[in-house]
């Protein structure tokens, strides 16, 4: 049965071992987060001695995957495309760095084939996370932050994704993998653990003064209670309510005022109006860019984004330093039409993946509590990420291939199964 595999007794190999380490540090990233280890290569480092483990091993292999066409299709336009961008050296840096997170995509897939190895690798993401955002704190109450849009923003503690924005997003699409650990967590403490990053992320989201977070957090708010509406309408939908006007009156009148401009732009600011309508600019100069160059694109990067902007006169007014502020429009404009496709197939290959392994689960009747859950945390998470591009340009996000790693495990392990339990007798 699938979920014999989650014992106590599991063993982890030495390669996922190492593989649950680099996501901790593609995560918290302490060369950017803490001072005395800036300037070391420490991800290079790992990242070799890791790839070098994995082959003694026999680890570093391609693993079949329904989403495999996809990402590794991705990274070759990165690198076919390079001499027909606006700067092919950006376009090739790019490209090396994607190819890093392809590689993360490739060993995930090929020390995960269970139900315990694919739990730990999501133990490992929560918890690191969870260590990055309370370090975060910690910073944030010893006086990190940012003056923006008029008031003050709370930041990560590393560079790369330390934006308000950014920063809010990274806590938020980690909460529906912190629901699948609720669900299956026996240990009182580590649940207590769970609790509190749950009401101390719904803290941080307020004080990033991040709209898009805090929209997107209320989404999955919604989604779940919705969820437990089917057997608790009564009692959900109160402690829903009251948990929304504690929260809303809880939070400073700066903050306040931030959330009112989604609907009341007098709330705020003339930038807080001014940032919101660039999204929509991004998109028309994204547009743009697609039918000057459709088959191409730009280049793959913000560099060649911006680079291309500025001196081809894309915008109506002046020209703008800034990137596109919208996935839909980065992906059309630096990848063109092959791009788009790419990237079409890689969201539909991970809904798909998903769907079949529910489907499985629940035609066999298996009590697969992780394995649902954690199919559903794969949907509900790619749906935040497609709400997030609208405000934002992710794509270059490690969630999307982690998305596609995991739900590749869940369809072959259900796939392997399929083939493997034996047909009933009548």
């Amino acid at each position: 049965m699938l979920e014999e595999a989650t014992s106590p007794q599991y063993k982890a190999s030495t390669v996922l071992i190492m593989v649950c380490i680099y996501i901790f540090l593609v995560i918290e990233r302490p060369w950017e987060s803490i001072r005395y280890l800036q300037g070391w290569p420490i991800e290079r480092t790992f990242a070799i001695a890791l790839i070098i483990v994995a082959f003694i091993n026999d680890k570093f292999r391609i693993v079949n995957s329904p989403a495999n066409k996809w990402v590794y299709g991705l990274l070759a336009i990165h690198f076919i495309l390079a001499p027909f961008a606006f700067n092919t050296g950006d376009a090739v840096d790019q490209g090396i760095e994607y190819a890093k997170m392809v590689i993360l995509y490739l060993l995930m897939l090929s020390v995960a084939d269970n139900a315990n190895s694919l739990k730990l690798l999501i133990k490992a993401y929560v918890f690191s996370t969870m260590f990055y955002v309370f370090h975060s704190i910690n910073e944030f109450i010893n006086g990190r932050h940012v003056w923006r849009m008029g008031i003050s923003r709370m930041i990560g503690v590393d560079s790369t994704f330390n934006d308000p924005n950014a920063f809010g997003a990274t806590i938020v699409l980690s909460l529906p993998f912190v629901f699948v650990l609720l669900k299956t967590e026996e240990s009182k403490k580590i649940r207590m653990l769970y609790y509190a990053y749950l009401v101390l992320s719904v803290f941080c989201v307020v004080q990033t003064g991040s709209r898009t977070s805090f929209f997107v957090m209320s989404v999955l708010g919604i989604i779940f209670t919705i969820i437990h509406l089917k057997k608790h309408f009564f009692s959900t939908l109160v402690v829903a309510g009251i948990l929304s006007t504690i929260i809303w009156s809880a939070m400073p009148e700066e903050k306040q005022n931030r959330i009112r401009t989604l609907w009341d732009p007098s709330a705020g600011p003339a930038n807080a109006q001014a940032s919101a309508d660039g999204r929509m600019v991004g998109w028309e100069v994204s547009w743009r860019m697609f039918k000057q160059q459709p088959l191409t694109g730009v280049g793959a990067g913000g560099k060649n984004y911006v680079g291309y902007r500025v001196l081809h006169q894309v915008d109506d007014g002046p020209p703008s330093a800034n990137q596109s502020h919208i996935l839909y429009g980065e992906v059309i404009a630096e990848f063109g039409l092959l791009g788009a496709v790419l990237f079409m197939g890689l969201i539909f290959s991970i809904f798909r993946c998903c769907r079949l392994t529910l489907t499985y689960l629940n035609n066999i009747g298996e009590e697969s509590i992780f394995l649902v859950h954690l199919a559903w945390a794969i949907l509900a998470a790619l749906l935040l990420l497609l709400i997030f591009g609208i405000g934002g340009h992710n794509f270059y996000r490690p969630m999307w291939l982690w998305l596609a790693t995991w739900s590749g495990i869940l369809f072959n392990m259900t796939k392997v199964q399929k083939f493997t339990m034996p047909k009933p007798s009548y």
